[in-house]
């Protein structure tokens, strides 16, 4: 019996749960005897999390409201020039927390850049993927990974209505400066559902 039937009994054998379990435990296997390839691993499993987690908007009671010195904050574009987030005041803002070496971060990138495609070319919207990493070192993952969303360099302490603790953090802000997604952990951002939550911010 050739490497091809046998693989093909062994799919026939086993329930879909089982070969999902088998992968993971692979994975991890694979992290472990080569440290190296273990933030693309991790990011691998990660996906499974972006493929289930759809964000939800918050009720209007629970959604934070940004104040003047929330605002006031400032951070550097790749070529250095700093900006505040007062540059993009009346905007939808979507706000990315993120790190190279954070596998869950890595993961849901590209349903970001996804979500980017669909609206980059809207004014009404502004994307702000952060990383408080040196320029070289994001520059390198970005081109590597092909990805063409904006991102952004955190120079100082997070404003206090964006602090976090854990990274990928991401908030959807609406035009009146309201928190209306909030979403600690890797999550799918380049589905129908995401698309609908922007479009309706927008028409606010």
């Amino acid at each position: 019996m050739d490497i091809k039937q046998k693989f093909n009994n062994y799919l026939k054998k086993k329930s879909k749960f089982s070969i999902a379990t088998d992968i993971l435990i692979f994975a991890f296997i694979i992290a472990l005897i080569f440290p190296s390839s273990r933030i693309e691993v991790m990011a691998f499993v990660n996906k499974i999390r972006v493929a289930i987690v759809q964000p939800d908007l918050k009720n209007e009671e629970n959604a934070v409201q940004l104040t003047e010195n929330d605002f006031a904050w400032t951070f550097e574009d790749m070529n250095g020039t700093e900006h505040s987030l007062n540059d993009y005041k009346g905007k939808v803002l979507f706000i990315n927390l993120w790190a190279t070496w954070c596998p869950p971060c890595v993961a849901e990138m590209p349903s970001i850049q996804k979500l980017y495609n669909k609206f980059k070319n809207n004014n009404q919207i502004e994307f702000l993927i952060i990383s408080s990493e040196k320029p070289e070192i994001i520059k390198k993952f970005i081109q590597k990974r092909g990805f063409t969303f904006p991102v952004k360099i955190a120079k100082y302490q997070l404003p206090d209505a964006l602090y976090t603790q854990s990274i990928p953090t991401t908030f959807l802000i609406s035009k009146s400066g309201k928190i209306k997604v909030k979403e600690v952990g890797a999550a799918n951002w380049g589905g129908s559902k995401m698309e609908k939550i922007v479009n309706d911010l927008i028409d606010e």
